[in-house]
């Protein structure tokens, strides 16, 4: 596993007040695992197991191969993220058949087993997610891996991160994964020297890949390991028509139709649309959880999904929606939402509908009256998470 010295990362655009390290004491990477535990089981209610209950850290095997960023706000540490890079065989044999790992073994000639990174564990202080702090951290990322050649970084995050990464070029590939404690999880690969593909999306990555050499051939190869990441929407790459033609396809209706979309203008709705992602469920992915927070918006544009709780069993068809707008996540669905189906899931994160609301306020409070509208529609058996009652 690659290791690199304690220090200051040399980066231009450090806002003066945050600092980015790598963890080398153990006391400091204690320091990162209690941050980890206050985000992830304190604040986002995941179901994790803590290295004892009067230390409450989260931690694993793999932090002693992996390089911990952290970024550091005057003495306090507010964000973190785990790096580890590696080839296919050093990773654990779970991580590898996830990611497909063993695909790029042999694929180039002057990469017979390529080194391949992975980042897991990130984690931002709530107020600081709106800074540079993450921005920060995955531009380091990327100029580590750079640095020690390395070809690929895979990943895996909730749904409701989706359109965070793929701005930054990440892209869907693979079939999703539970992890236990942290829920369903999308895997996620980037060709680090994709450049033309960071600049087709405008990552914000583009100036740092711009700093090494990038082969558009050699990006290409590397592509044709993962067949499956043409397969997905990018919301990204698509075009107003575009985008259109695909839900109405999924929907075998107009968008239009949709009941939270009543009296919507279609470019009110397509902005909407562009402000989430869309992502594929197969039978058995569990998409929300009794209990967990969740203050993101999930609607259905194919297949079904079963909602089940102590009251029953509801199914949600193409149209149907779970999740909440009108709250700030603090409580949870009461009810446990799975795919019986391949499903494809549009999904709009809390962070998006407020800068949606935002520049469409008119739009917003349509999307208010119909939300609240639905939720007080009893007569047709409408529930709270927007599905309708089936026997």
């Amino acid at each position: 596993m690659a290791t690199k010295k304690n220090q200051v990362l040399d980066n231009s655009i450090n806002d003066d007040s945050l600092k980015v390290y790598i963890a080398e004491e153990l006391w400091k990477k204690k320091e990162i695992y209690k941050l980890r535990y206050q985000i992830y089981v304190q604040e986002m209610a995941k179901s994790l197991k803590a290295i004892g209950s009067r230390e409450k850290m989260i931690s694993d095997p793999l932090d002693d191969r992996s390089i911990l960023l952290y970024v550091q706000a005057g003495s306090e540490i507010i964000a973190t993220l785990r790096l580890t890079i590696a080839v296919a065989d050093d990773y654990p044999s779970a991580l590898r058949e996830v990611f497909y790992m063993n695909n790029f073994k042999g694929i180039h000639p002057e990469f017979l087993n390529p080194l391949l990174g992975l980042a897991t564990k990130l984690a931002v202080k709530k107020n600081y997610r709106n800074s540079p702090a993450l921005y920060l951290l995955l531009v380091e990322m990327y100029q580590l891996l750079r640095e020690q050649q390395a070809q690929i970084l895979f990943g895996g995050c909730n749904p409701y991160l989706l359109p965070l990464y793929e701005r930054m070029g990440l892209r869907k590939f693979a079939k999703n994964f539970t992890d236990p404690g942290y829920g369903l999880l999308i895997p996620l690969v980037g060709i680090l020297g994709d450049l033309q593909y960071l600049q087709l999306i405008r990552s914000p990555l583009c100036r740092q890949a711009k700093k090494y050499i990038n082969d558009s051939a050699r990006a290409q190869l590397f592509l044709k390991a993962l067949p499956s990441v043409a397969n997905n929407l990018n919301i990204q790459l698509a075009s107003k028509e575009d985008l259109w033609k695909y839900a109405e396809q999924k929907l075998d209706y107009s968008p239009a139709m949709i009941p939270l979309f009543k009296n919507m203008d279609e470019e009110s709705i397509l902005q909407f649309l562009y402000a989430g992602t869309v992502f594929s469920c197969t039978p058995g992915d569990s998409i929300a959880y009794p209990g967990n927070i969740c203050s993101d918006l999930y609607l259905l544009l194919s297949g079904e999904l079963v909602a089940k709780s102590k009251a029953g069993s509801r199914l949600l068809r193409p149209g149907d929606y779970f999740g909440d707008l009108t709250n700030s996540g603090q409580f949870g669905p009461r009810e446990m939402v799975s795919a019986i189906g391949e499903s494809e899931i549009f999904v709009l994160p809390r962070q998006s509908f407020e800068r949606y609301q935002c520049h469409h306020r008119q739009a917003t409070e349509i999307l208010y009256r119909n939300f609240n509208c639905i939720q007080n529609s009893s007569h047709h058996g409408i529930t709270n998470l927007g599905g309708q009652q089936h026997e």
